[in-house]
């Protein structure tokens, strides 16, 4: 059974995109079959997979039109790209005008629902990256998830906004997405043994006691920007770097939790 996962968090510079990369691919090379969907006007997951706009025909913000037009959506292989061991739906700037005609339909939120549905057979993952804010994009990435990952990244202001879309999620989960969960808060960018990491994880720890922190944490290094430079995953990059043995231990928690 596919199961469909939402990086989200409104809060930019947390390492959302960098989270959907890397553990797509550790998803992956442990045998799973895996689609990752840029849902982010900004396509920096487009970019970090090495795709570039002028090798775009179809994108999310394309084919949610199609949807919202009621026309038929193109054979799934001319819109999912073969990256190495991962497909990608890619998107493009003028997802934010596609966000915009959404705002207006009576369905609004249940567009990338139905993008997915057809698609869950093919895959045991979909991981799906959202952008910096808690509008119709976002809301129809949780609408269409089983499961959410909040990436935290640990300073001054990492519980900025963490509240509320902790209740977005759980009003969504009232209606209309009953099944959706919140699998953890993962830490990233992590400078462990400073004393701005350390306040940091305790405060989340004591204001949000209900909801699962991963243990894997991510440490902040320069590979992972790296990476999404060469537009690989910071496993291929460096396999023996921290932070790529962090996202393998990742994808070992987010298997456990199924």
């Amino acid at each position: 059974m596919c199961k469909v996962i939402v990086v989200a968090n409104q809060k930019g510079g947390v390492a959302k995109t960098s989270t959907v990369r890397n553990l797509a691919y550790s998803l992956a090379e442990m045998g799973k079959r895996v689609l990752a969907v840029d849902f982010d006007p900004q396509y920096n997951l487009t970019t970090s997979f090495g795709v570039l706009q002028n090798q775009i025909e179809h994108s999310t913000a394309s084919l949610i039109m199609n949807l919202v037009d009621e026309e038929e959506l193109p054979e799934k292989g001319e819109y999912i790209q073969k990256i190495g061991s991962v497909d990608l739906i890619p998107s493009e700037g003028n997802l934010t005008v596609t966000e915009s005609n959404l705002v207006g339909m009576p369905d609004r939120n249940d567009y990338l629902t139905h993008l997915l549905e057809p698609l869950q057979e093919y895959y045991d993952f979909i991981i799906v990256d959202t952008n910096p804010a808690l509008g119709a994009l976002t809301i129809n990435a949780l609408t269409a998830g089983d499961e959410v990952i909040i990436p935290v990244d640990p300073e001054l202001f990492a519980l900025t906004g963490l509240k509320t879309l902790l209740n977005a999620i759980y009003k969504i989960k009232k209606k209309p997405n009953p099944k959706i969960k919140v699998t953890g808060i993962l830490f990233t960018k992590c400078s462990m043994r400073t004393n701005l990491y350390q306040r940091t994880y305790r405060q989340v720890q004591e204001s949000f006691r209900m909801v699962p922190i991963f243990h894997s944490q991510i440490p902040y290094t320069v590979k992972v920007g790296d990476a999404n430079s060469y537009g690989m995953s910071v496993m291929e990059l460096d396999k023996s770097s921290p932070a790529a043995l962090a996202y393998m231990e990742l994808a070992k928690e987010v298997l456990a939790s199924d």
